[in-house]
């Protein structure tokens, strides 16, 4: 026979604490049966409509053999249309580009204009240079580039910057990569 002595007369278990756990777990599943319950809820709400849909785009196709017009279609693909063109403009790179830019134009040549053609993906750059040997060097600059290609000369004239200096001012088309940027 085995004794053993126990000199608690009583358990201590905190009581009063294993209640407000077990409230806040029920509390806590509570507020997740809830949201599951809305959760499903609004699921059904939402088949409800598409099936609704559904039902009068079946009712289109089965009384014009067509389930859109030809006149919305066109709309749509205008609308289509324009916003491509606003993501198109809007996805050009333009620091990238201009800092390589930075790189081919040379100390002595000052870039007037930048005219971009996002159709055709051309760019038009105008501006000025000290002399013709400047100019030239920057239209060399731009064929070494990765980043420029089909380099046209457009114009080329002698103009006066102010009344005592001359300049070349000049006229450029090319194509800038802007995958490489």
């Amino acid at each position: 026979m085995r004794f053993t002595l126990n000199l608690a007369t009583r358990r201590y278990i905190n009581s009063r604490q294993v209640n407000l756990l077990l409230a806040c777990a029920g509390f806590l599943l509570a507020a997740m049966a809830s949201g599951l319950a809305f959760s499903v809820i609004m699921n059904f709400t939402r088949q409800a409509e598409i099936e609704s849909e559904l039902a009068m785009v079946d009712a289109r196709i089965k009384a014009g053999g067509k389930g859109i017009s030809d006149k919305e279609y066109q709309a749509l693909l205008g609308k289509i249309k324009v916003a491509n063109g606003i993501v198109r403009r809007k996805s050009f790179n333009w620091l990238g580009f201009l800092d390589w830019l930075e790189v081919v134009v040379p100390d002595g040549v000052m870039v007037t204009s930048l005219e971009p053609s996002l159709k055709e993906g051309k760019l038009t750059i105008s501006g000025v240079a000290r002399n013709f040997h400047l100019m030239r060097k920057f239209l060399e600059n731009l064929e070494d580039s990765k980043f420029f290609t089909d380099i046209y000369l457009l114009s080329q004239a002698e103009s006066k910057v102010d009344e005592t200096q001359k300049g070349v001012s000049f006229s450029v088309s090319c194509r800038a990569d802007v995958t490489k940027l």
